[in-house]
């Protein structure tokens, strides 16, 4: 019952879209921030996308739940895929823990974003472009959102290439 009051606590006060975010005013948090989502990343080859993400979905940790869409974390994963992901049965206890994990822990949230870049980077063949069009929306890459979001992320990764991460 804690956890769920402390998800919905954190669900209302962090229900924001992080459109507001400032690449070129980068905290010191913000920069070890991205530098820890660099380190993870660089296994996979997927750091840029990996920080790109974190910016776009969460402004690097600001927004971490959004209600509307039941995404969580720095990278603002989907429930039921992590869930699904997860081999887990979708209930509620389920969707509250998993929730809480991708909030609470940055290590699983990076490993869960890095295997749905690599499923959607396997499925498209390495075109970036549907690559970050399928993290946003799935199978409806194609959509108009998803194909801006893609945008989005590429113009975000050209930023951060400019700057010393």
């Amino acid at each position: 019952m804690k956890l769920k009051v402390i998800l919905l606590i954190l669900m209302f006060i962090s229900n924001i879209y992080a459109s507001d975010f400032d690449i070129n005013n980068l905290t010191k948090d913000e920069i070890e921030t991205l530098k820890e989502i660099k380190r993870q990343g660089q296994a996979h080859g997927l750091s840029y996308s990996l920080m790109a993400i974190a910016i776009k979905e969460s402004s690097l940790g600001k927004y971490l739940v959004n209600v509307d869409t039941k995404d969580y974390g720095l990278y603002q994963a989907h429930i039921k895929t992590v869930i699904d992901r997860q081999n887990a049965k979708d209930t509620s206890w389920n969707r509250n823990k998993f929730a809480m994990k991708l909030i609470s822990d940055f290590k699983f949230a990076t490993t869960n974003a890095i295997e749905e870049l690599a499923y959607w980077q396997k499925i498209h063949k390495n075109d970036w472009s549907k690559v970050w069009s399928s993290y946003n929306g799935g199978w409806k890459y194609n959509s108009k959102a998803a194909r801006e979001y893609s945008q989005d992320i590429a113009s975000i990764i050209r930023e951060l290439k400019k700057i010393d991460v």
